[in-house]
Parts: C-alpha cells; sequence; structure tokens
C-alpha cells in the first residue's frame, strides 16, 4: 500500500496522487468504485492523508495509524 499525498475531484471520479519510489504517480476512481469499497469521496478529497492506495488491485483503505473517531 502507498500512502496517499493528494486526492482531487474529477467529472466522473477522484484521481489520487501518491509516491512511486522518488516520483509521484497518479491513480483513478470512479464515483463507484468508491462506493463499491465503503470510501467517502469527499472525506477522501479532504484528507487524503487517512487513506492509502494499492494501485496494483485498485483498492483504497484508510490507514489504521491516522484514523479519526467518528465525529
Amino acid at each position: 500500500m502507498e500512502a496517499i499525498t493528494g486526492a482531487s475531484k474529477k467529472m466522473n471520479g477522484i484521481v489520487v496522487e501518491y509516491k512511486k519510489g522518488t516520483e509521484s504517480a497518479t491513480f483513478g476512481f470512479t464515483y463507484q468504485d468508491l462506493i463499491d469499497q465503503k470510501i467517502n469521496a469527499l472525506d477522501l478529497v479532504e484528507h487524503p492523508g487517512d487513506y492509502e492506495v494499492d494501485p496494483g488491485t485498485g483498492k483504497i483503505s484508510a490507514c489504521p495509524s491516522k484514523c479519526r473517531p467518528p465525529r
């Protein structure tokens, strides 16, 4: 899993940015992809550092060490 360093809204989904070695890379998710993975798209955009991505499988998960208690 790679730490997400940024996320931005696009017309059909969210593009996340993550570190790949010494460079940055991006991976796109449709809103349906995020819904299927039970990821809150707005929270992902507002707090990208709280999530990590596995570009090989296309999975996003909350970082256990950065999870905040529910508001």
